[in-house]
């Protein structure tokens, strides 16, 4: 990073090291080839245009600032996402999207099949309450009014099953520990 803050063309060098561990780490917090594409794109956006920010002296640094990078990216998706999702409609923006083999590539890079597996089998362990309330707000992108109400509980008991469901899922899904820097070869 160092050298590429004034010499563009050595930026695809970092680039191409760390395509695909910050890919890998996108896809396995959003689930989504299409998302971690589009997040990954950003990330490497904000990189180059920050490049001349870095003062780093070592891989390990770099590699830290880059997926700082990445988790800002990830952070500003989830609070403003649906919004920014919202704009891409409205003004009917055509956003590219990936081929079939392109998702596939994806998916196997950050093990999202076994993930899947591991997250349905979680689900279906959580207490029936539980289960179906992550599902309305997960799943069916409901307010916690509508939980509620769908339920017959009050707000506050369809946000506690909510929330204690979602933790009973990450304790049942295992997090990948090498993926934080990611497997640079």
């Amino acid at each position: 990073m160092a050298r590429a803050q004034d010499d563009v063309e050595v930026f695809a060098e970092f680039y191409d090291a760390y395509y695909d561990s910050v890919l890998r780490f996108l896809a396995r917090r959003v689930f989504d080839p299409e998302l971690a594409f589009d997040l990954l794109s950003e990330t490497f956006a904000k990189a180059l245009e920050r490049r001349a920010q870095f003062r780093g002296s070592s891989a390990a640094e770099e590699q830290a600032w880059l997926f700082s990078i990445a988790r800002t990216e990830l952070s500003h998706y989830w609070r403003s996402g649906k919004v920014e999702q919202a704009a891409v409609a409205r003004f009917a923006i055509t956003v590219p999207t990936l081929t079939e083999s392109e998702h596939e590539r994806i998916e196997s890079l950050a093990g999202l099949s076994a993930l899947g597996s591991q997250l349905a089998e979680a689900l279906v362990a959580l207490p029936p309450e539980q289960r179906r309330a992550v599902e309305l707000r997960i799943l069916d992108d409901r307010s916690y009014a509508d939980i509620a109400v769908e339920l017959d509980v009050s707000e506050q008991t369809a946000r506690a099953r909510v929330s204690r469901g979602l933790r009973a899922l990450g304790r049942g899904v295992p997090q990948p520990s090498a993926d934080l820097i990611g497997d640079i070869a």
